[in-house]
This record gives C-alpha cells, structure tokens and sequence, in this order.
C-alpha cells in the first residue's frame, strides 16, 4: 500500500480504508455465535473500573462463560476488552498472570503492538517507537516518570515481571499529560486490591542463556500480597523484587565513506577508497534490580488511598574493542595493489606494506538508580468522583569511560571491501609469513580518552482530578483538574577528548602486566566470512582500574580529569496545566454516539543555565523562558452496533526539546591543514515539536476475545529536532556548527490494520490455535533547514507483526515473528561521508512455550532472534557502492518456572 503524503489525498485514504473495512463488518454475520450455538453480542472480560490513567471506563462489558480467561487467551481478551470500553483509541498488553507479560520485558512485549516500532541492542529490545516516533510520554499509573536529565524512562528498565498491564494511547484527550507526538505509553504496577485472594506469594525463578556470549545469568522476581477485612476498613499491602543480569555478545563490521581520491597507484584518475574499515565487538555484563512496595486502605466503599513506592537500578559494565586498517593514509609510497569493481571507479582491494593499524578498547561502566513515591487516593459519590495524586522522583546516574587507541604497524596488509556488507584485512608478514596478531610486544599505545559524568533529575507533582456528573442534554459529565510539576535537570561531566603518547618514549603493551587481552573469536557469528576475527586488545578492567598508570606512561598527570564546564548544565522547569472537559452521548438516528472534546492549557517556565567557549574564553550562561499553550482535544465514538465502533479524534500536542539538546554550551575548534574549522553545541532557542493530530479507527469485535481493525492517522509536526551543521561566523570566522535544529513543516500520516481471533470452532487440538496480525503503513517526512524533504529518522514505512498463539489444556506456546521495512537513522552533520545512513530492514522470530504442571506451578522456554540474521546499514547516498555496517545481535534462551501461591 502506498501512503501519499499530500493533506488532502490522505483524507481521501482514511475516508477509502475505513468505508471498506465497514462494509466487510457489514456483510459478515450480524451477531456471532459462540461454541455453543448461542448468539453473543460482545466479548471478552470487562475493563477494571477506570482505565490505567484513572479515565473511566465505559459500562461493563458482559463476560461470556464460552470464554476461557487465563493464561495468554485471558491476557488477550482483557486487552481487547480494555480497547472497546476505552474512550480513546488505545492497545494493551495484559499480563498473563502474576510475573508473566508476554515477554522478558516492558519494551519487548510492546513489539507486538500495532503501530509500534522497536530497535535492537545488547541482546534486548531497548528502544520503542509509536508509529516511527520517539516522541513518547511514559507514565506510571499516570503520573510522570524519567530517568535523571531524559524526558522519559527506559521501557528496557521496567521489569515485566512487576506489572499488570501496559497501555498505549494512540490519541489524546484533555486530561492527558503533554508531551508525545507519537504517543503516550501508561505502565501499571499491581497494587493490592488487584489480587483477588486475601494471600498471595507469587514468583519466577529463570535462567537466560545468551548463545553469542556463551553465558547463563538469573532472571527473576518475588511478589507478596496480604489483605485485611477489618472495622476500618479493606487493608492491603503488596512487596515486589525482581533481579536480572546478562552477560551479552554482539558484534559489527563497518565502512567510512571518502571523497574521491587520486589513485594511489599513480595510474591517474580518481578512486573511492575508504576511510576508515574495521570491526567492532559489543561486550556487556549488565544487571537490574527494581521493587515496589505499595499499600492501600479503603475505609468505605466509596473512598481508596494508596502509598505507592517504586525503585530500579541499572548497572552495566561493557566494552566494545575496535580492529581499524586506514586505507586513507595509503598513498604511492606504500601501495603494492589496487583493484576497482568492474565498470566502477570503486576500489575493491588494496594492498600497502608497513601501513599503521589502530586497535582500539572503549571501556564502560555506567550506572542509574530511580526512585519514585506517591501519596494519592480517590472517592466517589453518587455525582461526584474526586482524586489527587502528589508524587516526588528522583534519578541519578553516573559514566565512567576510558578509551585506549593501541596501534601496530602491519608489515603487509591486504583489504577487501566487497563481502557482503562485511570487511576482511589480512596482515601477514613482508614475505608472505603469518604475522601473529596475538602478540602484545606488537602493540603500542596511540591515543587515549577519559570521561566521566554525574546526571541528576528530580520533580515534584501535584494533580487534581473531578468528574461531574450532570444532566444539560448530550453533556453527561465534566473533567476538570490541575496539575503542577517543579523539575530540575543537572549534568556534570569530564571529557579530555584525544590525548597522543607526548611522553617521548614508546609504551608497548607488554610493558603493562595484566593490560594484554584477546577479543572473542566469533565475528558476525561466522555469517559472512570476516578477516581477523580475533585481536589483541587493552583489557576493559585493567582500563578502569589503571587509568593512571595509562596517564603517567603518556605524559600526563596521574590525576582523573576535571569536570568540563563545556558539558554542564543545570535546568529547571516550573510546569502548571488546567484543563476542562464535557462528555456527551446522544443518538445519531439508531447509533449511539459518545465522546469529548475539552482544552489543557500549559504554562512553562524554565531556567537553562550552562556554559559558552568561545576558544579559550569561558562564559556562564542563563537563559528564562516562559510559554502558554492550548491544547484542544475532540473524540467521537459511534457505536453502529454491539460489536461495531467508528472512532474519530482530533488533538494537539507539545513535545519538548531533551535537557541536553538545550545545553547553552557552544565548542569551537580552529582549522587544521586537513579539517576545516568546526564546533559543536546545544542549541536554548530550541522551540517545542508541535503536532496536530487526527486519527480514525473502525474496530469490529466479530467474536469473543476476537478484533478485526482498520486505523488511519495523520500528524502535522511543526520544528521536529534533528542534528543539522550549518555555518556559523563567530569573531570574523566561519565555523561548521554541529547543533540540534528545528525543522520546518512536516507530516506523519498511515493506517493500521489488525485482527486477533482464537478458532475454538476447529475440532479437538486445533481449537486451541489463535493468531494475531497487524500491519502499519507510514510515511513521514519533514523540511530540513535549508528547505530540503527528508524522511523522519527511525521511521520505517511499514511493519508487521505475525504471532501463532496456542494454548489448550497445560499448554501454551507462541510464535512471534516481527519485520520493519528500511529506516533512516542519522543525517551526517556534514563533512565528506554521504548526507544520510540508512537501516536495511530488519525481522525477528521469538517464541514462548508454557506447561502447567499444576494450578501453582508453571515451566517455561523462551528464546528471542531465532534467526540469528545480518543486519546491515547502508549509505544513502546510491553512488556510494559500500555499505555501512553488518551487525549481529545477540541471541537468547530462557527457561525456568513460575509459580503461585
């Protein structure tokens, strides 16, 4: 399917897809029957009261006995009885059971949500996109939470063994905290009113196996329960931990792209070789341990308060050793052998003698801790429903980087730049002998990097909520409410940037006891051959804990650097909302139509402080601002029969710039004979991303615990940010500043298509199969700011999702296969390399076998990349005949047991 881009033509496609997909719902059976003959008029388990972010339900749907609700068929029915009975157009993942989402996390299991688009890295899902944006707002129960200086927390960090459901709002109304283009993605915890026996002790105690690394870790998680009836009232108090660790192997290979050069064989004519080529391994060891402990008393049936309080931690020790041949510093001196693919003036191979050669190890160890806790209740009279929520979080996160450039000089080195997206360098000695990477007397010490850095985040918030319920014609109830946020944001950071040996004595790696280390030797996992695969490297350890010994042998001080004033900044941001909203029904002839339409209105007032170098001078910075906003919203839900609803919505959004990109710091770097002059910044006149928003969703509930949808969107962004350099003269020079930019106008606009069945219909065994499928379709584009059409980076035009469900009696399995078609990833801020990098598309095959040995206990397999396939990324520039890079992630298995008390 191809979605135009042009306003008009796109309202003729949702007007096209939804008409059609009605007339299919029409020309279908009216009422469905069940497994028994009888005829049902709707389905599935009805919505718990309110939904996730406190907003009522519709009345309840009724539950057919036909239906069985445990389990992954429980789990989808709730999750499609939370879509019907919402008022806004929403997907949820409903956790099977105490400790069981459908995946290993928060971030994996939203995969198979439609319209979402999800990246890979470090042998997990870790970044989550709504409809191609990572513009989205993460709540908790509806209240805000980040990790220190971001505009969010890392779904990866929420452990899916804590929570009971997660919901996906695809639009917006007033009530709903600004912030997403895309989205808004509300995660809730159990609290313990949601279990309903008085003691519950429930667990999961698994192993995963990360095939690439060869290692096995424990992932696991323990929850308590304990209701009281008292003459006071209900009581309850709930106790939750989960730990997981994994040890994680992946690994790349990679291409930099040149300017035409002479052909160093002086043969005449120019050639494109390479600037850089080389491998990379990504070496992790990383672990999370979060709780929550929540306790919550109902003193009356009309009246609930609640203490919540949530932690993660997030430790990880990784690094990622480099192999680098630099066919750029070949010249005629050096060359003994040139190649270009045929018909091309591309290089293919290239031979030099006594070429230098880098290796390089990038040590890391980073680390987080997220707390938050929240005082809040509700009570609700016959007309008058009341809540408040006041919440304090806090976040902090420590770096500690050191990054070590060893070289040796390769007596002959022989490149090859046509493998399939992989790179091949074969050192040998003059005379053709093998030349033993493995030998640290080899190696020499180049270059080194040292950072550090110290991010806080902190917020206070306060909300208010009343529903009122009144009787003026179609109006039935009003939403009113306030909310008041006070957040602050602090970097400090050291970075000494490229430090050469100035020591005037040659440091060999042998010099340094316990420095010397070999890499792994799988490279791609032997998928497309690589040459070398194994080197010789700095060990990650030895870096951290050496660091100054390192600096000492170099010429420098012993000391760790000093926090750079270039990298602090220290932002505050005063946020206040009021917003009001109607709800209406009425009777459109024989339809039911139901609905809102309501204002939010934010004012933001901030302080950005940091730093501006202007070569060696040093200027503080402050910088207020102060904004107003309105933000109107308008749903519309017609219901054409029981199982048959058209929802239209309209909203407006904000999306704020990240604390970081704001950073008033400006760096400038003076020419060279090879590089221009250049610099880098954050950029304080950074402006909101604004976004109209309409959406259309007709959505045919045919049977129980069954969906067939067809959704359509269309977003105007205004001011998207992406890095752009452009020129900028300070004091009579021109410089190249890299900064992030507001775009100018843009669109993002497609349709979803999804369909959910169980066939209990089919006989014996095969009534146990279900499937679900969705596909989106998307096409996004904005104007850079030089006025040029660029696609929207991380969008990918279309996805699909293909899961085989299957339980019946002790068993359940899944199979879920997901495909994302080409993306781009990066605009390159200028400079010789093409102007953008694109991501090939990319699949995935996991899957999930359960067994029940009991109504207590529950065993468990689980693995995820079962293909084990390339990824490739290539440059998007089409006379550039290299790609990027080929990249193999990690592959996991993970078995245990689950059990319940």
């Amino acid at each position: 399917m191809q979605i135009v881009s042009h306003p008009r033509r796109m309202q003729r496609l949702m007007v096209g897809i939804l008409p059609a997909a009605l007339a299919l719902a029409l020309a279908t059976t009216v009422h469905a029957q069940d497994s028994n003959g009888t005829t049902s008029t709707n389905n599935t388990a009805a919505c718990k009261g309110t939904s996730a972010d406190g907003k009522p339900c519709k009345p309840d749907i009724t539950q057919l006995d036909t239906v069985q609700v445990n389990g992954v068929r429980g789990s989808i029915a709730d999750a499609i009885a939370i879509k019907q009975s919402s008022p806004l157009i929403v997907d949820s993942i409903v956790a099977e059971d105490v400790g069981k989402l459908p995946d290993n996390s928060v971030a994996a299991a939203l995969q198979r949500v439609t319209g979402v688009q999800v990246a890979r890295s470090g042998g997990e899902v870790n970044t989550v996109l709504i409809r191609g944006l990572p513009d989205v707002v993460t709540t908790f129960s509806g209240r805000d939470i980040f990790t220190t200086t971001g505009r969010s927390i890392a779904l990866a960090d929420i452990p899916a063994d804590l929570v009971e459901r997660v919901d996906v709002y695809k639009t917006n109304d007033a009530r709903s905290i600004e912030g997403g283009i895309g989205g808004l993605i509300d995660v809730r915890l159990r609290r313990p009113f949601d279990f309903k026996d008085d003691w519950t002790l429930a667990g999961t105690a698994n192993g995963i196996y990360s095939r690439n690394a060869g290692h096995t870790d424990p992932f696991g998680s323990i929850t308590a329960n304990k209701i009281w009836h008292t003459d006071a009232g209900k009581f309850g108090v709930m106790a939750a931990a989960s730990y997981q660790k994994q040890r994680y192997e992946e690994s790349s290979t990679f291409n930099f792209i040149s300017d035409l050069r002479d052909n160093p064989m002086g043969t005449g004519g120019k050639v494109y070789i390479p600037e850089t080529i080389g491998s990379i391994y990504n070496l992790g060891d990383r672990a999370r341990r979060s709780a929550n402990l929540t306790v919550q008393w109902a003193p009356n049936d009309k009246t609930d308060i609640y203490f919540e309080n949530f932690y993660v931690g997030y430790r990880n020790t990784y690094n990622n050793p480099y192999w680098i041949p630099l066919p750029v510093i070949v010249n005629g001196s050096n060359v003994t052998g040139l190649t270009t693919k045929p018909g091309s003036n591309v290089v293919q191979s290239l031979t030099a003698d006594n070429l230098f050669t880098l290796t390089s190890d990038q040590a890391f160890q980073s680390s987080s801790d997220t707390y938050q806790s929240a005082l809040g209740g509700s009570w609700k009279g016959e007309r008058v429903t009341l809540s408040t929520d006041l919440a304090y979080t806090y976040s902090k996160a420590s770096t500690r980087d050191f990054i070590l450039d060893t070289g040796f000089i390769a007596p002959r080195i022989t490149m090859n730049f046509d493998n399939g997206g992989a790179t091949n360098a074969t050192v040998t000695n003059a005379d053709g002998s093998a030349f033993n990477l493995a030998n640290p007397s080899n190696y020499f010490l180049n270059q080194y990097y040292d950072q550090w850095s110290h991010q806080t985040g902190k917020d206070w918030s306060w909300k208010n909520d009343a529903t009122i319920k009144v009787d003026a014609g179609p109006i039935k109830a009003v939403d009113v409410g306030l909310r008041a946020s006070w957040r602050t944001a602090t970097n400090i950071a050291a970075d000494t940037g490229g430090r050469p040996n100035i020591s005037g004595t040659t440091a060999f790696m042998s010099s340094f006891p316990g420095m010397a280390s070999l890499t792994p030797s799988n490279l791609l996992d032997g998928a497309l051959y690589t040459s070398p695969n194994q080197w010789m490297l700095a060990a990650p350890n030895y870096l951290l804990t050496h660091s100054a010994q390192i600096r000492a042998a170099m010429g420098y001080s012993t000391a760790a650097p000093l926090a750079n004033p270039a990298l602090y900044f220290n932002d505050k941001e005063d946020t206040y909302a009021l917003y009001a909203q109607a709800r209406y029904e009425f009777n459109l002839g024989d339809v039911p139509v139901d609905g809102g339409f309501g204002v939010r209105r934010v004012r933001l007032n901030s302080t950005l402080q940091g730093t501006e170098i202007l070569g060696t001078e040093q200027t503080p910075v402050t910088i207020n601002k102060s904004s107003d906003v309105w933000l109107p919203s308008f749903s519309a839900n017609f219901n054409l029969r029981d199982d048959l609803i058209l929802r239209a919505a309209y909203g407006k959004t904000i999306t704020r710039p990240a604390f970081a990109a704001l950073n008033p710091q400006l760096s400038l770097y003076q020419a060279t004979a090879t590089i221009p002059a250049s610099g880098s910044g954050g950029n304080p006149n950074l402006n909101p991303v604004r976004s109209s928003n309409t959406d259309l969703s007709l959505e045919w509930y045919f049977r129980p615990a069954s969906l067939l949808s067809a959704a359509a969107f269309h977003r105007d962004i205004n001011g998207y940010i992406q890095t752009y350099a452009d020129s900028e003269v300070v004091d009579g020079t021109s410089y190249l500043v890299s900064r992030p930019r507001n775009t100018g106008n843009g669109t993002l606009e497609g349709a979803e298509l999804a369909y959910t069945q169980f066939y209990d219909f089919l006989p014996g065994w095969l009534s146990g199969l279900g499937t679900q499928l969705n596909a989106t379709f998307i096409n996004a584009n904005t104007q850079s700011p030089t006025g040029q059409r660029q696609d929207l980076v991380n969008v990918s035009k279309r996805s699909y999702n293909a899961v085989l469900i299957y339980q019946k009696g002790p068993y359940s399995a899944r199979l879920a296969y997901n495909w994302r078609s080409r993306y781009a990833v990066a605009y390159n801020p200028g400079g010789a390399q093409p102007q953008s990098i694109y991501n090939d598309p990319v699949d995935d095959l996991d899957f999930a076998l359960n067994y029940d040995v009991n109504k207590h206990l529950t065993l468990t397999l689980e693995g995820t990349n079962l293909l084990g396939r390339v990824v490739h990324t290539q440059f998007g520039n089409s006379q550039y005949l290299f790609p990027r890079d080929a990249i193999m992630m990690e592959r996991t298995f993970m078995f245990g047991v689950r059990f319940r008390l």
